[in-house]
């Protein structure tokens, strides 16, 4: 009797795991994604160009002020807030760090003041 139930259980385990090892996979395949995407963290266009509006208006002001400033040399330029279309950037002194003046740029008309 010992032997037929070993014999059961071992016919069983093999049917079970057979079976879980030859379910096909069904991937998750989002419509019309490429593979690249698929494989990456994609980020959809409306965010990139969302980020990039961003990054080119950063830089935008800083540009502003460096030339408002009239140098780039041992100093560095940062921007400490944004309220709607206005920033307000430091200008650093780049050994010390020390704000060596303020500027607040006004990006939708590109006014600059000290």
């Amino acid at each position: 009797m010992n032997e037929t139930t070993k014999t059961n259980t071992v016919e069983e385990n093999e049917t079970d795991t057979e079976n879980i090892v030859n379910e096909p996979v069904t991937p998750t395949i989002q419509p019309n994604a490429t593979e690249e995407e698929i494989n990456s963290d994609y980020v959809g266009t409306e965010e990139q160009q969302t980020v990039n509006t961003e990054q080119t208006e950063e830089e935008k002001v800083i540009e502003l002020v460096k030339n408002e400033y009239g140098t780039d040399q041992g100093v560095t330029f940062n921007i400490a807030n944004k309220e709607g279309n206005i920033y307000h950037v430091s200008v650093n002194d780049a050994e010390t760090t020390a704000v060596l003046t303020w500027y607040t740029v006004d990006i939708s008309t590109n006014t600059v003041t000290q």
